[in-house]
């Protein structure tokens, strides 16, 4: 019987645990954050234009079809900016007498301000010039050209 007892005293509470004592299983744990992606780059401010020069045939105040994308582009700087005024001023070769060249630039110049204004520019908001060769811009070869600027 002292073998009985001691068999049941063995197999007592070390065989069987209540489910007070089971240890509970760790929680998982948390998954990482996600990495921080880098800051984006700033995007490069826009150029700033100062002015739109159109170029002309040597004698001639007709646009041209590459001066008509340079005329629309003038057209969405000025949508886009809106300035107080737009002057188109222009400009011819010193090839000739200077009363010539000054009509020839007043023509350019006329020529450059009517396709602005085809392109929904109003007509108060440009001034034209015509420089003849007498005025040179630094830095610019305006010559056989209308330059637009505005402020």
């Amino acid at each position: 019987m002292l073998g009985l007892c001691l068999l049941g005293a063995c197999a007592g509470p070390h065989t069987t645990q209540s489910a007070a004592n089971t240890p509970t299983p760790a929680p998982a744990p948390a998954p990482a954050p996600a990495p921080t992606p880098p800051p984006a780059a700033a995007a490069a401010p826009a150029p700033s234009v100062e002015s739109v020069t159109i170029d002309f045939p040597s004698d001639k105040a007709t646009i041209s079809s590459d001066a008509g994308k340079q005329l629309d582009g003038a057209a969405r700087l000025y949508r886009s900016a809106k300035p107080e005024v737009m002057f188109v001023t222009g400009h011819s070769d010193p090839a000739g007498q200077e009363y010539p060249n000054l009509v020839l630039s007043a023509r350019r110049a006329e020529a450059v301000k009517q396709a602005l204004v085809d392109r929904g520019i109003p007509a108060s908001q440009l001034q034209i010039m015509a420089d003849g060769t007498a005025q040179r811009v630094p830095g610019v070869t305006p010559e056989r050209s209308a330059v637009i600027t505005w402020r």
